[in-house]
């Protein structure tokens, strides 16, 4: 009976009990158990933390009764020397007998008639042995199946990997969806008795979790701090992760504390392999090759060595390869310990001003491509990289002797701004800029060029007065180019403050000298749209339609786009207001779509506009409406409150009164306030006539706390989070927390939402 019953658990194997709840990786569970029925080795890698071991068990014990000679788990955490790798397995398997020397012989022996799961549990510290051992029993037992983890392949023939991601994060507020919060609710609810998540708490957690990357494990040691301070506190208190996510007593040795797994993998890397992780801490977010190329090579670190490096820190798990393998990027969890590691190495400036020498040169590029064909790559390559240019610019910025650097990338980077609509971006480096400049003479030429781009990015927001005192400041560099991008500027303030007649006269002049001068930049090349809006609100139509064909022969030569796409909306305008309103539909159509490309906030709006009367016209009221509202929420975003001037809202109202007509006043509003509530996507999808889902309801103001609601009121009066700390006297990390918690909570994903989301004061 004895003997039966020994047989009995012998054949169940060993797998542990699950002391909590399984939570997510239904889609991972499912691949696995798919990957095991036709593949004999399969290993699962990834992060430490990330919970490859719970998934693996979980797994084997989904697979259990497919093997009648069980399912058996061999912890190799605690084991260093990797001549007893053998005999940890037979110890695991249970195996009789205590021979001495190798038991790879003994253990194939055993195995070769058995059918039999067997689970090798952290196999990266004895890679080379794990893989070895591996193929040894593959050969001598056809039905076993091995299933392995690992934070870097064993490299075997035959080996199948599957690469455990963390545990996804929602990126909108929503009470339920994400597998991240419902774990570390999962886990709060048994440190704190009566804890639960609500739609109150849920932002909190979310941001809590994204913070943390999604790993499991940081997750879990985060709820545990529950026992003595709040969801609110640990989000305050992120940036010390490492010293903040103890253990209980209960974890493994390396699963402590969350420093410990990290210095695990830390540990198991060569010289080089450290090294570049901690270089590549520098960057903010993804990367491509290049980048890691001219940032982590040099002194110990060869250029022809850093391709085999970076993939050994892929292959690890250290670093993430994304986007059809054209970028990279690290976890914050793990870039901070780099970071930490580059400080101690003394690395920190150098390796900054290599990231920022990169990034600059990369502008230099994209400012040469600007006109051209390849000016839309360029374009949306520099969107793709913003968060590196806004480390270089700060590197820049913070570092004494720097500031001329750093004034020559806010150059070099006007016309990005300028060409996707990032007015508020611009303002803040251009104006911090301006400001760590104040010493050099007014004739200097590059400050002369930031202060005239500062000035038009203040006029398209509405501010006048402060675009002529920067148009002035930058005519004291006496540059004859210059002097005809200010002429052109202030023929934009005329026209905004509804002066035609001095418009038309300063922007044809300022064309005239660009021509004279052979200056074809984009800003230069926009004064013929420019002049042609301002003879069609004359009703000069011939003239504007004459000007914007003009520009759009000029643009399809080229090749470039972003000029081409003002000049179809200029064409299209001079056509809807003659009759020809099918081909001004298709210019606003292919504007948009080049606008689309682009993330053009104000060339999207502007067609937007005028898509509405053309949605009116064809009887679709309500959607116009809808339009109307969604444009109208748009330029509060952007910030430009003269609309245009006055002559172009004339225009504008002109549909707001057709559809005040045509729909009842409260069909009217309603669709008004639901087009108000549309996303841009939603919006560009209504313009073509595309399906829409039906918006939610607004946030309610009440969702956000009393000094929530203070920080947004200072975000919609265009004040920066440094400027905010210091009103409200508090850490400039706080408003950070203050203004993700806002976003997280109301789902916006831009601090302009929150500006036209908030009431104007009482």
């Amino acid at each position: 009976m004895i003997v039966t019953v020994l047989a009995e658990m012998s054949r169940a194997g060993n797998l542990p009990a699950e002391m909590t709840r399984f939570i997510g990786r239904q889609r991972e569970l499912g691949e696995a158990r798919q990957v095991l029925a036709r593949s004999r080795l399969v290993t699962l890698t990834g992060v430490g933390g990330v919970g490859k071991t719970r998934l693996a068990v979980r797994v084997a014990a989904d697979l259990r009764r497919s093997f009648p000679d069980g399912a058996w788990l061999v912890e190799l955490s605690a084991l260093r020397e990797p001549a007893l790798l053998a005999r940890t397995v037979a110890d695991a398997l249970r195996l009789p007998g205590q021979a001495s020397g190798d038991q790879t012989d003994r253990l194939a022996d055993h195995l070769s008639d058995k059918h039999l799961l067997l689970v090798l549990d952290t196999c990266e510290h004895l890679v080379d042995g794990c893989a070895t051992l591996t193929e040894v029993l593959l050969r001598a037992a056809p039905r076993l199946r091995i299933l392995a983890t690992s934070r870097e392949p064993l490299d075997v023939m035959g080996e199948h990997t599957l690469v455990i991601p963390p545990l996804p994060v929602a990126d909108q507020d929503s009470a339920t969806g994400d597998d991240a919060v419902t774990l570390f609710a999962d886990r709060a609810e048994a440190m704190v008795p009566g804890f639960a998540l609500t739609r109150d708490n849920h932002p909190t957690v979310a941001r809590l979790c994204r913070h943390l990357d999604g790993i499991p494990l940081a997750i879990e040691l985060a709820a545990v701090r529950l026992r003595s301070m709040s969801v609110e506190q640990l989000v305050d208190r992120i940036d010390d992760r490492f010293r903040l996510l103890g253990t209980p007593r209960a974890a493994g040795g390396r699963h402590r504390t969350l420093r410990a797994t990290i210095e695990w993998s830390h540990d198991l890397c060569t010289a080089q392999e450290r090294l570049l992780w901690a270089r590549l801490s520098v960057f903010p977010g993804d990367f491509d090759l290049a980048a890691a190329e001219r940032v982590g090579a040099g002194g110990a670190l060869a250029a022809d060595a850093l391709l085999d490096v970076l993939a050994r820190l892929v292959e690890k798990s250290i670093v993430l390869c994304e986007r059809d393998g054209r970028r990279y990027r690290m976890l914050d969890t793990l870039r901070e310990y780099g970071a930490e590691r580059l400080t101690e190495l003394g690395e920190r400036p150098d390796v900054l001003r290599r990231h920022r020498d990169h990034y600059l040169a990369l502008a230099e590029e994209a400012r040469r491509d600007a006109l051209g064909a390849g000016q839309l790559p360029a374009l949306i390559r520099l969107r793709e990289e913003n968060a590196n240019l806004r480390v270089a610019l700060e590197h820049s910025l913070s570092t004494p002797g720097d500031e001329e650097t750093a004034l020559h990338l806010a150059a070099v980077l006007q016309h990005y701004w300028l060409c996707l609509g990032k007015f508020g971006e611009a303002l803040s480096w251009q104006d911090r800029v301006l400001t760590a400049t104040e010493a050099l003479p007014p004739v200097h030429r590059e400050r002369a060029w930031v202060a005239f781009g500062t000035g038009l990015v203040a006029v398209q927001r509405g501010e006048a007065e402060r675009g002529r005192a920067l148009f002035e400041r930058a005519a004291a560099a006496d540059d004859p180019v210059l002097r005809a991008h200010i002429l052109h500027g202030t023929g934009l303030v005329a026209l905004f403050e509804g002066d035609l007649e001095g418009a038309r006269t300063r922007i044809a002049q300022a064309r005239e000298k660009f021509a004279r001068l052979g200056h074809e930049e984009p800003a230069a090349l926009l004064a013929g749209p420019h002049l042609s809006s301002v003879l069609a609100l004359e009703s000069d139509w011939d003239a504007a339609l004459a000007v914007a064909e003009e520009s759009v022969r000029a643009g399809e030569a080229s090749g470039e786009v972003w000029n081409r796409s003002f000049a179809l909306y200029a064409r299209a305008a001079a056509r809807w207001w003659t009759g020809r309103k099918d081909e001004a539909v298709d210019d606003l159509m292919a504007c948009l779509q080049i606008k689309e490309d682009l993330g053009d906030q104000l060339g999207i709006t502007l067609a937007l506009d005028l898509l509405t009367p053309a949605t009116l016209v064809r009887g679709r009221y309500e959607e116009a409406a809808m339009l109307l509202g969604a444009t109208e929420r748009m330029w509060r975003e952007l910030g430009a409150q003269l609309q245009y001037g006055p002559h172009y809202m004339e225009r504008r109202a002109l549909s707001e009164k057709a559809l005040q007509r045509r729909l009842p006043a409260d069909r009217f509003q309603s669709a008004k306030r639901r087009g108000g509530e549309l996303t841009i996507t939603e919006a560009i999808a209504l313009a073509r006539g595309e399906p829409v889902a039906a918006p939610g309801p607004a946030p309610a103001r009440e969702t956000l706390t009393t000094r929530e609601r203070e920080v947004a009121a200072l975000v919609a009066e265009g004040l920066t989070n440094r400027q905010i700390a210091d009103r409200l006297v508090l850490a400039k990390r706080t408003v950070d927390s203050h203004v993700e918690h806002i976003l997280s909570k109301l789902g916006f994903t831009a601090r302009t939402e929150i500006a036209a989301w908030t009431p104007p004061p009482d």
